[in-house]
């Protein structure tokens, strides 16, 4: 058995395919295996992997179902202690799988990684050093568009990662599930990495481990489908993984960041999304009821855990910025 499994989702990949595949050829960790799950492409991504990487894995998809459906499919035919997920327009440095795997076994409470994601054209600009969220409800990427700094290289402790460049235990994943496949995409990794909290498992930023990533280039991350979807998930998200005590104690910040957020997208050419959007979240709030409480079943820590959660978050997007 190998000891990581790279899950690399694919849709209409053929061009990044390569830059990507390429990377993780490279790695200094040589124990893995890697999973090219193909959401229905139609293009000549298929054929790339099997003529031209034939030690990766191919789970071939006939219908394009988004990615949460191709990453599970991943997950589901992977076989590695640990299983690393990594979007094809995301290039991970050669030393990356080794610092991921090398902090995830120093604690086994560990259950996330999030690596240290840059943009690929710009590298000195910070995509995401984990996931945080404070009082107002909203997960972001700790340190999204900033220069990198110092403050960057220092590991630490998270809410979760980003599902672009992540690694995740498998006896967690076995316990918590894995993505939920009606969010789609979009707030699908926050939604995990609350139940993960939620279950005892903890999630660490590692520094070392470097990620380039071409943002957006896999889907249209300002397409009014994301954005409508966005807003749908992230309240999904309140509604899933919140105990009911601290949506009421942070409702006004709740209200004020789901309103800075539709203003924001009606300044953005997309207000024809809130309708649709709306819709789709109350449409949806039975199903998202029914896994609150089989979320709240597999809770492990106390409710003062969330909190403590909520202020760290606070700590990370609302500190000093340096320039």
């Amino acid at each position: 058995m190998p000891r990581v499994s790279v899950v690399v989702p694919n849709y209409n990949g053929e061009l990044l395919l390569p830059a990507c595949l390429n990377a993780l050829r490279a790695q200094t960790l040589r124990d893995f295996e890697v999973i090219v799950s193909d959401d229905g492409s139609s293009d000549g991504s298929v054929a790339l992997v099997s003529q031209e990487y034939s030690e990766a894995v191919v789970v071939r998809s006939a219908t394009n179902h988004g990615f949460c459906r191709a990453a599970n499919a991943g997950m589901a035919a992977s076989r590695g202690d640990f299983v690393a997920l990594l979007n094809n327009d995301a290039e991970a440095d050669p030393s990356c799988l080794e610092e991921l795997t090398a902090a995830m076994e120093e604690d086994e409470r560990i259950g996330i990684c999030a690596a240290k994601m840059v943009y690929r054209d710009d590298p000195g600009r910070i995509n995401s050093a984990g996931h945080a969220c404070g009082p107002d409800g909203v997960v972001v990427d700790i340190g999204r568009g900033e220069r990198d700094s110092e403050w960057f290289g220092m590991g630490r402790e998270v809410l979760g990662a980003s599902g672009g460049a992540a690694l995740y235990r498998r006896r967690m994943l076995a316990e918590i599930g894995l993505f939920d496949p009606d969010f789609a995409f979009s707030f699908e990794d926050a939604d995990l990495n609350w139940r993960a909290q939620w279950a005892g498992w903890r999630a660490r930023y590692v520094p070392t481990a470097i990620v380039r990533h071409r943002e957006g280039a896999t889907r249209g991350i300002r397409s009014t489908r994301a954005v409508c979807l966005g807003l749908r998930n992230a309240v999904h998200v309140w509604t899933k993984d919140w105990p009911a005590v601290s949506l009421l104690r942070h409702f006004l910040g709740l209200w004020h960041g789901l309103r800075h957020s539709a203003a924001s997208l009606m300044r953005r050419g997309h207000g024809g999304a809130l309708p649709q959007a709306v819709g789709g979240i109350f449409s949806q709030i039975p199903l998202m009821l029914r896994r609150r409480r089989e979320i709240r079943r597999g809770r492990r820590v106390p409710l003062a855990r969330f909190e403590e959660l909520l202020a760290m978050g606070l700590q990370h997007t609302r500190r000093p910025r340096e320039h």
